[in-house]
């Protein structure tokens, strides 16, 4: 059986919302550099997606070294 406890939840949540406001961030910050919208759309993803990751990356070592 899976095991999850509450704080790798709140931690993957954390990681979501961390990873959101970086998305957002890049989308920002290429709109003001004159890109279009599909651009900027990729530059957002792509910051989610990296940030996302290693967010998760992060909590799986921290979660791993504790125990």
């Amino acid at each position: 059986m899976l095991h999850i406890s509450l704080a790798l939840i709140v931690g993957i949540g954390f990681s979501v919302f961390f990873a959101f406001a970086v998305a957002v961030s890049a989308f920002a910050l290429s709109r003001g550099e004159g890109q279009t919208v599909s651009a900027s759309v990729r530059w957002g993803a792509a910051a989610f997606a990296g940030t996302l990751t290693l967010g998760i990356l992060l909590l799986t070592l921290i979660r791993g070294t504790a125990g």
